[in-house]
C-alpha cells in the first residue's frame, strides 16, 4: 500500500478502503486489520491483472493494424512488438555457499550492525 516505511494513518486507510477498494463503511469498519490488508492485496492483484490485459489487448491491436502493411508471407506476433516485464523469464540466481562467518559479515554490513 504505502511505499515508504512510515505507517498508514487512519484517514489513508479510509481512503484506500472506501475510496479505492470500494468497501462500504459498514464493511470497512467491520474488518480486522488482517482482513483489510488481505482485501487491499486482493484488489491490487485484480487491478494488476486488469492493467496487464489492457496492455496485451493494445499490443494485439497494434499487430492487427500493422499486419496488412508487411511483406507478403510475413507474420507479426504480439511479442515481436513488445515483451512486457511480466512475460520475461526470470533466471534463478546462482547462490554461492558462504561460510557462517561470511554470512554473518554480510548481514552485519547489510543491516548496519556493529560488532
Amino acid at each position: 500500500m504505502n511505499q515508504q516505511s512510515e505507517p498508514l494513518t487512519w484517514a489513508q486507510m479510509q481512503q484506500v478502503g472506501m475510496g479505492q477498494v470500494g468497501l462500504s463503511p459498514s464493511a470497512f469498519y467491520g474488518m480486522t486489520l488482517d482482513e483489510f490488508n488481505n482485501a487491499v492485496i486482493g484488489w491490487n492483484k485484480h487491478e494488476e491483472i486488469t492493467q496487464q490485459a489492457e496492455w496485451e489487448r493494445t499490443r494485439w491491436l497494434g499487430v492487427l493494424m500493422l499486419q496488412p502493411h508487411l511483406k507478403k508471407g510475413r507474420k507479426l506476433k504480439p511479442k515481436d512488438l513488445a515483451v512486457f516485464p511480466w512475460e520475461k523469464q526470470v533466471k534463478p540466481q546462482q547462490r554461492q555457499r558462504l561460510t557462517k562467518q561470511e554470512l554473518l559479515d554480510e548481514i552485519q554490513m547489510r543491516d548496519g550492525w556493529q560488532s
